[in-house]
């Protein structure tokens, strides 16, 4: 075996222990980390077939099936509707160029296994080259719906969580660039270089994409970023303004933004109001969004405290540290958001 072939044989076990892991790991997202699961499901048996091609000699091997080519990105996309909290109807439409894929070559595999000779009229005829040439613009357009799934994602992001770090799919929108890229310059590479260089650098650009997006799954599968789905809009403004003031009794009367990891999520559960709802009424009513809401209501308790005598002694990092906020940086860039100027500013102002 050739040091290429210890690779991809390392590389197909990497991935067999992953996709058990994505599968039956018990995470809290366990429903959405399956759609990684089922992507490198088609993979090992991808890298299966890698072998496959190298041991067995009859032409009807090139025709086998088990490509996935128009299977494995639409996982990909799935898993990042379902973060996104997007909703598609007729998902099962999306599975149709897989299910005929499978059903043309398994056609033509058939045919050459009963007539060899069929293989050498196919390849006159560049056969294999408009699949492949077809499998690219598939996973180019898939890899380019998903970016823009990611950027929604992305968007929405503070909108639902405070803290934000770790949470994007930004790891899946660099995936989908180098697939992007991948079958774009394949196909002119194939051109300038020998097949031997090209075939070279087409497995060490999978191995490294595949490293990288095996890492990366790993790194999220605890971490919680999914986003409520969307539901039609129908939400009077007269409804917004009466959540708003249920949102508002309850703030005053539990101080639950003084809990500085509360998200809309936590919040929505605590108040018994849809999330959506929350974050429709905030947004249309009072012109922010769910983090810049609670932060005004810290901040408001920390003018409260700090006009107390018993906390002049404390520091404005303390004081800002009681009223919810994680961090001094978080703190001051709200204040002078909000106030219109810096912490230690309006400290000496009511001092003096």
């Amino acid at each position: 075996m050739k040091i290429v072939d210890y690779l991809f044989l390392l590389s197909g076990l990497q991935t067999l222990v992953i996709t058990i892991i994505l599968l039956f790991y018990p995470s809290k997202k366990v429903n959405i980390n399956r759609y990684l699961g089922l992507f490198f499901v088609t993979l090992c048996v991808e890298m299966a077939m890698y072998f496959v091609f190298k041991y067995v000699k009859h032409p009807a091997i090139y025709y086998q099936p088990f490509r996935f080519d128009f299977l494995s990105m639409n996982f990909l996309f799935f898993y990042a509707i379902e973060t996104a909290g997007i909703y598609i109807k007729r998902k099962l439409y999306y599975y149709l160029p897989a299910i005929i894929e499978f059903l043309f070559l398994s056609v033509f595999f058939l045919l050459v296994l009963q007539n060899p000779e069929i293989h050498a009229t196919l390849r006159e005829i560049h056969f294999g080259r408009m699949i492949t040439a077809a499998s690219s613009i598939y996973i180019i357009t898939m890899s380019i719906m998903i970016i823009r799934v990611n950027n929604k994602h992305k968007k929405q992001l503070p909108h639902f969580y405070e803290i934000t770090k770790n949470k994007s799919l930004h790891w899946l929108t660099i995936f989908c660039i180098v697939c992007i890229l991948f079958n774009l310059v394949g196909h002119v590479a194939h051109l300038f270089i020998s097949e031997k260089y090209y075939r070279f650098t087409l497995n060490t650009i999978l191995l490294l994409g595949l490293y990288y997006i095996t890492i990366a799954s790993l790194v999220q599968i605890n971490i919680m970023n999914m986003i409520s789905p969307k539901t039609e809009e129908k939400e009077t403004k007269a409804e917004l303004e009466n959540t708003i003031k249920i949102i508002e009794e309850y703030m005053l009367e539990t101080k639950a933004y003084l809990n500085s990891s509360i998200t809309l999520r936590t919040f929505a559960k605590e108040v018994r109001l849809p999330e959506r709802l929350i974050s429709k009424a905030i947004n249309k009513i009072e012109h922010k969004n769910f983090n810049n809401y609670i932060n005004y209501y810290r901040i408001e308790e920390f003018k409260q405290l700090l006009s107390m005598d018993k906390h002049k002694k404390f520091s404005i990092s303390a004081i800002a540290n009681e009223v919810g906020f994680n961090s001094r940086a978080s703190f001051y860039k709200n204040f002078k958001d909000i106030v219109g100027v810096s912490p230690s500013s309006y400290v000496k102002n009511v001092d003096s």
